[in-house]
């Protein structure tokens, strides 16, 4: 609806009409302005390319630190390994916390019982009693060459020559 469509209204009542419409619209601009402008401070500085060069060059001191500090990690680690009598290329699998010596000492202990635990133990020993002479052994028997020469293939083909 226009302004000038108001009907019953002279031009000065008109007139009245129109200024308290452009105060208040000037009122409005206004609060909205400082609005805008209390929002602004907040909005986030835009960085110079100085800033960004230089932030770039601190994450990039900081990564060949870290870098620096797992490799050293890395090389203490197999050595305390080394010294456990351990494969030093056991540190890849291995997540130490802050007390590496304990956790070290506590891991080779493990590992040396399980590598004993596991290892092959000879549950039959050769005694004197399986060294026989030629002049035995043609003393003996089917039965008891066919033993010798399945217990002991090797000596059964020497004393068979």
């Amino acid at each position: 609806m226009k302004l000038e469509e108001l009907q019953g209204f002279n031009d000065e009542q008109l007139e009245m009409v129109k200024k308290l419409i452009q105060s208040e619209t000037d009122r409005v601009r206004t609060e909205y302005s400082k609005q805008i402008k209390e929002l602004e401070q907040y909005k986030p500085k835009e960085k110079s390319q100085a800033e960004i060069d230089l932030e770039n060059r601190l994450k990039a001191l900081e990564d060949r630190e870290k870098e620096i500090a797992n490799k050293e990690r890395q090389s203490q680690l197999q050595a305390k390994l080394q010294e456990k009598g351990l494969d030093s290329q056991l540190y890849k699998f291995l997540n130490v916390g802050d007390d590496a010596d304990t956790f070290i000492n506590e891991f080779a202990e493990i590992m040396n019982k399980t590598v004993l635990d596991g290892s092959y133990k000879p549950n039959v020993h050769k005694s004197t009693k399986d060294i026989i002479t030629k002049e035995q052994f043609a003393g003996m028997g089917y039965m008891e060459r066919s033993k010798l020469q399945e217990t002991n293939p090797t000596l059964y083909a020497k004393l068979s020559e």
